[in-house]
């Protein structure tokens, strides 16, 4: 994984500081999968957020991932 080898390189307390996004291609359909990850932090959205309907979908069903 990535935080397994920042933490091979720079130690664990560095390797939990770092956030590592996906950039790969969400939606309001496959993003809880994502945030359900234990090594995602977050999501770099891209088209996704030029629609209003699916980027609040994407926001919510993160909510209910992440609390």
């Amino acid at each position: 994984s990535i935080r397994g080898a920042v933490a091979e390189l720079y130690g664990e307390t560095v390797a939990q500081a770092v956030r590592i996004q996906y950039g790969g291609s969400t939606n309001d359909k496959n993003i809880a999968g994502f945030m359900n990850m234990p090594d995602i932090d977050g999501a770099l959205v891209g088209g996704a957020s030029l629609k209003a309907e699916s980027f609040v979908g994407m926001v919510t069903a993160t909510a209910r991932v992440r609390g």
